[in-house]
């Protein structure tokens, strides 16, 4: 099938879903590459964020499991996950990701579904991840450097507000502006969060044990916290006391297994550049190149990182601090939660420790902008089909961007910011984990398993790049997407399984099964609405909507 060609071989389609599409071009444009892909998907998982959360909680929730080899046992099993995503936009090559080739593939109320849910994820996300570039992010920063006021006031609701409510507007201006000026935005975010790791390296790299626990005792005791030794013993007693665990840091397989649902906070979320395929050059080698390469690189980052803080920090370290804060021992009395850049700064000259807070912020600066421009492409692609306003879809001439739909995604994330910022509780607890992984994630990978065998799409299939990819009889597709499923059903299990992963969040069920129950109901009306004005959407859903 040509980009943009009939599902079927009905050469009468074409001419039946005349006026079914909104318009016969999107008026986007093709301007970003393979690096750009690259820079996208390794941003969204985050080598900064999600590394504080893997190091942090990893040893927490898996005590002794082996770091490394936690990473590998996700990263294998994700590759094949970043690998249905490239190739199921290589297919489907538009914007609006899951929505396009899921309501496509499976059905129309399923795609419409997967791209709600994340739309309602996501707005609760915008008021949280940006209110992490003033804490931790900023607020760390300034304590690392004796700016103890600045801190204070960033972690206020004041200052969570201000700098979230700013953060979002640069993301709006800068969505606005167009895919060059994202580009540029996202390069800059990157480069600064490489010399963050470039920094935190060189740092551990040239300390010795001893270095770091002089660093730790003389930044605590200004705070009245406690010392190396005294945080190794408390947690270690606290771990055999509590928990009857006395763990014994090995490359036990079992012992690592629960590293896996920490390490994908993480290593779940290079899919996202899928959203930008109708803006993609070369889409199969860009989306090929970019999807699983920010996720291998994030998985070596981490493996470097963790292999200098063992050396450097120590296992047992790492695993008494964690339950000394994650359990709320009075011993722990540092104004900032342990992370591993904090522990490369303190034993830092100022300009360095300042490299690495400005560089950890970049690594959660770009998420506001993260959720706008994705979602505003969701409207987009529902616009076309007819399930939404039209002025969704309004793509300006000059700029090459849904500037109305854009605006509508700022002014939503403002509100929930607010909310956020008024009552930071309302939303802290919220996870979409397990109705994400069980709908967008979950839809995705059986719509890469059954896209070559459904009579409807096995044209679309066939005459793409990716019918050619086999193994033995087997569609390459096929096997990524039943691997990618296997490994989603191993983290439902331990998000099912193991409440204090924070999966289970009745609250978080509610807003979920609520935004399913409403967009359920909301496919079906604007369905007999269309009808009514005589224009039938299900013919939208036989063939790719236009470019």
């Amino acid at each position: 099938m040509q980009e943009g060609g009939d599902l079927s071989d009905s050469g009468s389609l074409a001419q039946a879903r005349k006026g079914v599409f909104l318009r016969e071009a999107t008026g986007l444009v093709r301007e970003a590459g393979w690096l750009d892909i690259l820079i996208f998907a390794s941003l969204n998982i985050s080598w900064g964020l999600s590394a504080w959360w893997y190091f942090l909680w990893g040893p927490y929730f898996a005590p002794g499991g082996n770091l490394h080899l936690g990473v590998l046992l996700t990263t294998i099993p994700m590759v094949f996950g970043a690998l249905a995503w490239s190739l199921l936009v290589t297919i489907a090559p538009r914007s609006g990701g899951d929505y396009v080739f899921v309501s496509r593939i499976l059905h129309p109320l399923l795609g419409f579904l997967s791209s709600f849910g994340w739309i309602v994820a996501n707005f609760v996300w915008i008021a949280v991840l940006p209110s992490y570039v003033a804490d931790p992010s900023l607020s760390t920063t300034f304590y690392l450097v004796g700016l103890n006021e600045w801190a204070d006031f960033v972690r206020s609701n004041v200052g969570i507000f201000l700098i979230g409510a700013l953060t979002i507007a640069l993301a709006a201006v800068v969505a606005m502006l167009g895919l060059k000026a994202f580009r540029v935005f996202q390069a800059a975010c990157f480069a600064l969060g490489l010399a963050m790791f470039a920094a935190i390296w060189a740092v551990l790299l040239g300390a010795t044990r001893e270095a770091f626990v002089a660093a730790w005792d003389s930044f605590s005791a200004a705070y009245g916290s406690a010392n190396y030794s005294a945080i190794v013993s408390e947690g270690l007693a606290h771990i055999r006391e509590a928990y009857g665990v006395n763990p014994t840091y090995t490359w036990d397989l079992w012992k690592a297994l629960p590293l896996m649902p920490v390490a994908a906070w993480g290593l779940l979320y290079p899919y996202l550049a899928a959203y930008i395929a109708g803006e993609t050059r070369d889409v199969r080698r860009s989306m090929l190149i970019g999807i699983p390469g920010g996720l291998l690189l994030t998985s070596v980052s981490w493996w470097i990182t963790g292999a200098l803080l063992e050396r450097v920090v120590g296992y047992d370290f790492l695993l008494a601090v964690a339950y000394v804060y994650g359990d709320g021992l009075g011993s722990y009395k540092l104004p900032f939660p342990p992370s591993y850049f904090a522990f490369a700064a303190m034993m830092a000259p100022l300009w360095l420790r300042w490299l690495i807070g400005i560089g950890f912020t970049a690594w959660v600066f770009y998420y506001a902008l993260y959720t706008i421009m994705p979602m505003s492409r969701i409207f987009l692609a529902w616009a076309f089909d007819r399930l939404a306003p039209s002025f969704l879809a309004d793509v300006s001439e000059r700029l090459h961007t849904p500037v109305k739909g854009i605006l509508v995604s700022t002014a939503l994330s403002l509100a929930m910011l607010t909310l956020y910022a008024l009552n930071p509780s309302y939303l802290t607890g919220f996870t979409a984990m397990i109705p994400q992984i069980a709908t967008t994630f979950m839809l995705t990978a059986v719509s890469a398993i059954v896209v070559p065998f459904r009579r409807k799409t096995k044209p679309m299939y066939e005459s793409s790049p990716v019918s050619g990819w086999k193994l033995g009889p087997l569609p390459f597709i096929s096997i990524c997407g039943a691997v990618y499923a296997a490994f989603l059903l191993v983290l439902l299990y331990y998000y099912f399984t193991n409440p204090g992963l924070g999966a289970l969040h009745v609250p978080s069920f509610i807003v979920m099964g609520a935004a399913y129950a409403v967009g359920t109901a909301y496919f079906y009306g604007v369905r007999a609405y269309r009808k009514r004005q005589g224009i039938d959407i299900d013919l939208a859903f036989r063939e790719l909507p236009p470019e």
